[in-house]
């Protein structure tokens, strides 16, 4: 039998990000991933409990990208490219837990020079109705 999990769709548009639904799925996840001490850049989502305590956490590439990889048409070279939308939606897979209280991400910005800085807290979502 497949274990519980919750599915987050995730709308953004600019800097505003907002949770748009969730439903209940079967299937099973792969274990939390570990940040360690200190600060990190990138992008994680975190689940957590009404104390703070991280229950879940998942390191993925950023869904908030402002620029995308493209191929220079002349040499074949990579390069970044503005995206024409700074909107979409994504999809963030959590343990269904009872002591589930907030979804919490974090992001390095996300211009290309800025990446590599350590990531803050942009969005969180009280999960609690």
């Amino acid at each position: 039998m497949a274990n519980q999990a919750v599915r987050f769709r995730v709308a953004y548009e600019g800097g505003d990000i907002r949770l748009v639904s969730e439903e209940e799925v079967g299937m099973t996840l792969p274990p939390s991933d570990e940040l360690g001490e200190g600060e990190h850049s990138g992008f994680w989502y975190e689940l957590r409990d009404a104390d703070n305590q991280v229950l879940y956490r998942k390191v993925v590439r950023s869904p908030l990208r402002e620029h995308a990889e493209a191929f220079h048409p002349e040499t074949g070279a990579p390069t970044r490219v503005a995206r024409a939308a700074e909107a979409g939606t994504f999809w963030l897979t959590v343990p269904s837990h009872p002591g589930a209280c907030y979804l919490v991400l974090h992001s390095s910005p996300t211009e290309p020079r800025r990446t590599a800085e350590a990531a803050t807290e942009v969005s969180r979502f009280d999960l609690r109705r």
